[in-house]
């Protein structure tokens, strides 16, 4: 994620249709257009929590924590974008929504589609940021592939890496949700493993047999020999599998960021061209409204907030993504508790840090989130 987005301080929190706000008041589901951000001056205590449902990838199966305590965890992939979707999506919507059917659709679904939904308040939405489009194409330039197990460097669905939670959140519009039940998405691709491997074989045998068409409108990158014919067919398993619900209500991603990456924030702190604190209040001012109105925002922030970084490992920046699911004073500060989705043991993580763990739910004080927090998300 190293070029720059098409509008840094993000396209969902700034241009605005005259009338639009009106209408959108109208229903009270829907949060306000263009609202005034500010602190919540007393840190007021506020706690959410992100719909859960024991099934096939959940149950307990003999280890301790057991799944069934823990937050949905991505394994091994490198996707917590999708994760972190997910849950924000969950808690709107009120059922635990599958990240990999969110990860499908950001890497995958056509953006024209969203044109096609005729809600009032997404096509409103549409229109008021007319530059969605370029954001889509932008945010799927930035997604990489890993070379672990693809030497060849084919885009795999499950060989993908990263994405954006305003842009997953905005083409999950597209065709219903998936609950996690359907298409289980713990511990990344454990349990789909079995249906990736056999599509691997199958497509490799026929690749022919395949329809492009569900891989046409995605960039150009994430387009490939092999890879075209595995990812129809994966995304035409999502489709057999999933047993669709229409969504209660359209969703509206709101979002702000000083920096287009975890890489570009170090980047900008290394250079000497700190993030003003202004900026960095306005990311905490749209955490705290979203939490005071009932929203589950996510953060973009880093790892190493949280866990040392191992001197072998290549990742210099570890970008990550959580939801916020509470507020506290504490000790005379201002924490917030951010759900964790790596499945990483409290007892790894570092001094100070994980005696506010609990099972993959984190207090971090306002102070430790300024020194990586770089972007925030939340659905109106």
């Amino acid at each position: 994620m190293r070029a720059p987005r098409h509008a840094i301080a993000g396209l969902f929190g700034g241009l605005l249709l005259l009338g639009q706000a009106g209408a959108d008041e109208i229903d009270r589901r829907i949060l306000p257009v263009a609202p005034t951000y500010t602190r919540n001056a007393t840190c007021a205590s506020v706690s959410a929590t992100i719909p859960f449902e024991i099934h096939t990838g959940t149950q307990d199966v003999g280890i301790s924590p057991s799944p069934k305590d823990l937050p949905l965890n991505q394994g091994e992939s490198a996707i917590c974008f999708a994760y972190a979707t997910a849950d924000m999506i969950s808690h709107r919507v009120g059922r635990p929504v599958s990240p990999l059917d969110v990860a499908t659709k950001f890497y995958f679904a056509d953006p024209a589609r969203l044109e096609t939904i005729s809600d009032p308040h997404l096509k409103r939405h549409l229109r008021a940021h007319p530059a969605y489009r370029a954001d889509i194409a932008w945010s799927r330039n930035t997604a990489e592939v890993t070379k672990d197990g693809n030497p060849a460097l084919e885009p795999y669905f499950d060989k993908i890496e990263g994405g954006e939670e305003d842009m997953a959140a905005l083409l999950y519009n597209i065709g219903g949700y998936c609950e996690d039940r359907d298409l289980p998405s713990n511990d990344g691709y454990r349990y789909v493993m079995p249906a990736l491997r056999s599509l691997r074989y199958r497509t490799r045998l026929h690749p022919a047999r395949q329809s492009f068409r569900a891989v046409a409108a995605t960039a150009s990158h994430l387009r490939g020999r092999w890879a075209d014919s595995f990812n129809a067919a994966w995304i035409a398993h999502v489709e057999a599998v999933c047993r669709r619900v229409p969504l209660p209500v359209p969703l509206l991603p709101v979002s702000y960021r000083v920096a287009a990456s975890q890489a570009d924030f170090a980047d900008m702190l290394e250079s000497g061209r700190h993030p003003s604190k202004q900026k960095l209040d306005r990311i905490l001012a749209m955490v705290d409204y979203a939490l005071d109105h009932g929203r589950v925002p996510t953060v973009g922030y880093s790892w190493y907030l949280l866990e040392d970084r191992d001197p072998k490992d290549p990742d210099l920046f570890a970008d990550h993504a959580s939801p916020v699911i509470g507020r506290r004073k504490a000790e005379g500060t201002c924490q917030y508790r951010i759900q964790d989705n790596t499945g990483e043991y409290c007892g790894r993580m570092r001094d100070g840090i994980r005696e506010r763990c609990d099972n993959g739910r984190i207090w971090v004080t306002e102070s430790e989130l300024r020194k990586t927090l770089y972007s925030v998300t939340y659905l109106r």
